[in-house]
């Protein structure tokens, strides 16, 4: 096989396990929409690149075990981008819930606060009696 031809049947591959990993997370809610769709994108920017990119002459640039280390590489960079995207869903997550927390929390104070109030003017009004 012709290292050209592997060479689109792996960035194919690639951006089709992306693709499924990318719809995984999100059925899962570990990433946030937004970085899904991003994710998707790339995604299938990788697919088309694979199919319409023809690399017909780049092992007189590069040679095999250089190919392997850029493509090792390239899939470092990208499983550390996507990993940092699902701690970064995962954070704002947690924000958005920690934030309703609180205005929750704020509320009831709020609440517990009238009641205190009412209660001590109706010790007053007692007192008075």
């Amino acid at each position: 096989m012709e290292p050209s031809v592997l060479l689109r049947i792996i960035m194919i591959l690639t951006g089709v396990v992306l693709f499924v990993v990318t719809l995984s997370s999100l059925a899962k809610r570990r990433m946030t929409e937004s970085f899904c769709l991003t994710w998707g994108l790339i995604s299938v920017i990788i697919i088309l690149a694979g199919i319409l990119l023809r690399p017909t002459e780049w092992s007189s640039y590069i040679s095999g075990t250089g190919m392997i280390l850029v493509g090792l590489i390239g899939f470092c960079v990208v499983y550390g981008a996507y990993f940092m995207s699902t701690k970064v869903s995962e954070l704002m997550r947690k924000n958005m819930e920690l934030a309703m927390q609180v205005s929750l929390l704020g509320k009831e104070n709020e609440e517990m606060k009238k009641m205190i109030q009412k209660l001590s003017e109706d010790m007053e009004q007692d007192k008075e009696k």
